[in-house]
């Protein structure tokens, strides 16, 4: 299973379902072969703040997929807008900033990956 995915994920503390299933997702494809990535934009950075502190409930699998290298990065803009630039560099994240301060799909795309948005 060659497949390769990055998930743009825009949805922050509000749909905490959907942070956790994008996690959920990319490590299943990682374990069966495939490659994924995650990408915080939009609301997502707010979430950086909990999940730096351990104090979400999806801590521990964000802890998981950063340790197995899926977190591509985050906003570097929507990081800046939720007071989020301090979390994502304490947990060692870039700030991706390639589209107009914003996240550029277009390495992904180049890369042969599917853009799947949350």
């Amino acid at each position: 299973m060659p497949e390769r995915v990055v998930f743009v994920l825009f949805a922050g503390p509000e749909m905490p379902c959907k942070v956790q299933h994008a996690l959920l997702f990319s490590r299943d494809i990682a374990r069966n072969g495939g490659e994924a990535q995650v990408v915080f934009e939009g609301n997502a950075p707010k979430l950086l703040i909990e999940l730096q502190q351990g104090q979400s409930k999806i801590a521990g699998l964000f802890k998981m997929c950063l340790d197995e290298g899926l977190i591509a990065g985050v906003c570097k803009g929507c990081a800046m807008v939720h007071g989020a630039v301090h979390a994502a560099q304490e947990l060692g994240l870039p700030l991706l900033d390639g589209a107009f301060g914003h996240v550029s799909l277009v390495p992904y795309l180049r890369a042969g990956m599917n853009v799947i948005a949350l």
